[in-house]
């Protein structure tokens, strides 16, 4: 009988956020060592996926649970985070006894702040402790910022092939496959081609124009006779780090010059397509002038820059700000991440008044705390839910405490900590339904298009400051490789002098 580990250690990392990720982050999410990985985890995104896979295999065959550490996307992770991965997967390891292959969650875009590149990192430990001869396929995210470190500590690595991100469990199922095949004799070999571009997330869709049709030819590809994983990643826009952009990931079965001209020939699909993932965006006065001008509701803006799906810190103050100052007939709803002012309104008890600084306190570099003044509406002992689609699957989301304060016509949701930025979940656990408003706020780029696109009357995206704009010349980059598209002109992707380096091209 064959014994396969199950690995899960997945955050994603926004450089510019100033909030550190340590150990905590991960248990508001989950952890979980040997059995409790699949007692507890074995229903929920990669982990589903990794279990049906290897019930598809002939024979007997074991699903081993070895280690589950999930945050949700967030800063840095400090010193003290790296070290207790490595402690971790060093003991549960140890204490998993022999082991056939492994199956490893990650996400493709952590960081530390003294590792650029964790993932790489996990992987080259894992390998040191099994060994060189046991079978390691990864999985990762779309976004993920993929090196050479994590290709040659890992037999495959498979991504996901959507965004808004609803193939988790597919994604492991696919990974599972890849193990398979490699027991039973395939040679993985692997081919990434950079290229210098970064995009922001509001127009990455895989379901939409432009890139619809290359990823249905990515997916298709997959299916050809000695392919095993494809990938078009499209990386997480806010590391700062060297080599950053987008990256395609062909794995072959001992065919490198096979997975090398698919590479290129996708990588240059990629290219054309990225003015037309550029989009414009309404300052905050702007967007409240559309949103009252439009004709029913709810009138959805995106403030991407403050989003929770990428990193943000989930506390800016720029549209509350505006909308304070308006009449909005049918009222507006917002949210912040605010455990200062969470504790502020139990103290005020339902029905009692509200005057607090709220939001500037986590991403205190784009935003400032904002004065204000209102009632207190509820307060919630838990605002929790189980999240089913972009971002997760039966994923378990804990923002604690919550409370919900009025102030004028807007009213404020004010939970302790960060969760997904892009579902109606994070409103209705509390009782509040989106549709009743006139104006919603959510704090993601693309994927609350699918949750809140089908009764949204309108869409806007906004242009307020934070760690995670899509205005890239915002944001103090310091490593990144240069020239980088959109913040550098560039002309033929493949003259420059740093992709040539990377991708080990000669002279086009």
């Amino acid at each position: 009988m064959k014994r396969i580990g199950i690995i899960q250690i997945l955050q994603e990392t926004n450089y510019f956020n100033p909030i550190q990720t340590v150990p905590g982050d991960f248990g508001n999410f989950g952890i979980g060592t040997g059995r409790e990985v699949l007692e507890k985890y074995g229903k929920v995104g990669e982990i589903d996926g990794f279990v049906r896979g290897l019930r598809k295999w002939p024979g007997r065959v074991r699903p081993v649970g070895v280690l589950r550490l999930q945050a949700w996307s967030g800063g840095p992770a400090a010193r003290r985070t790296r070290r207790w991965f490595a402690e971790n997967l060093s003991r549960e390891l140890g204490k998993a006894g022999r082991l056939d292959g492994l199956l490893v969650a990650l996400h493709g875009a952590m960081m530390a702040v003294d590792e650029p590149d964790i993932e790489g990192f996990l992987l080259e430990k894992i390998r040191a402790i099994v060994g060189p001869d046991i079978p390691v396929v990864a999985t990762v995210d779309l976004h993920a910022y993929m090196t050479p470190r994590m290709i040659e500590n890992a037999s495959a690595i498979v991504g996901y092939h959507t965004f808004p991100h609803v193939d988790q469990p597919e994604t492991g199922i696919r990974a599972a496959g890849v193990l398979r095949r490699i027991f039973a004799g395939a040679k993985p070999v692997s081919a990434l081609v950079r290229l210098p571009m970064i995009t922001g997330g509001e127009l990455q869709s895989t379901f939409a124009p432009p890139l619809r049709p290359i990823f249905r030819d990515l997916v298709a590809l997959e299916g050809r006779k000695g392919v095993l994983s494809t990938a078009i990643l499209m990386t997480q826009a806010y590391l700062d780090v060297p080599e950053l952009g987008w990256s395609v990931l062909i794995v072959t079965d001992g065919d490198p010059g096979l997975a090398r001209r698919k590479a290129l020939s996708l990588a240059s699909r990629c290219w054309p397509v990225r003015e037309r993932l550029m989009e414009k965006f309404l300052k905050a006065p702007a967007c409240i002038d559309r949103a009252l001008a439009c004709k029913g509701g709810p009138v959805v803006i995106a403030d991407g820059a403050d989003a929770t799906n990428s990193g943000g810190g989930g506390d800016s103050i720029h549209l509350l700000k505006e909308m304070m100052g308006r009449s909005i007939p049918g009222g507006a709803l917002t949210i912040m991440v605010d455990p200062k002012a969470v504790a502020r309104a139990f103290a005020a008890g339902r029905g009692g008044a509200f005057r607090f600084a709220v939001g500037g306190k986590r991403d205190h570099i784009f935003s400032q705390p904002l004065k204000v003044a209102g009632k207190v509406a509820s307060v919630h002992r838990k605002a929790a839910y189980v999240l089913t689609g972009h971002g997760g699957n039966n994923l378990k989301i804990d923002m604690g405490r919550a409370a919900v304060v009025r102030i004028g016509d807007v009213t404020l949701l004010l939970v302790e900590k960060p969760g997904p930025g892009s579902t109606p979940l994070m409103y209705r656990c509390v009782g509040l339904e989106p549709r009743d408003f006139k104006i919603v706020i959510v704090k993601s780029p693309l994927g609350f298009r699918a949750e809140f696109g089908p009764f949204a009357a309108d869409i806007i995206l906004s242009d307020c400051p934070g760690c995670a704009s899509s205005r890239f010349d915002s944001l103090p980059f310091r490593r990144i490789s240069r020239p980088l598209w959109p913040l550098d002109r560039i002309g033929d992707w493949r003259r420059v002098p740093w992709i040539r380096a990377a991708n080990s091209l000669e002279n086009p």
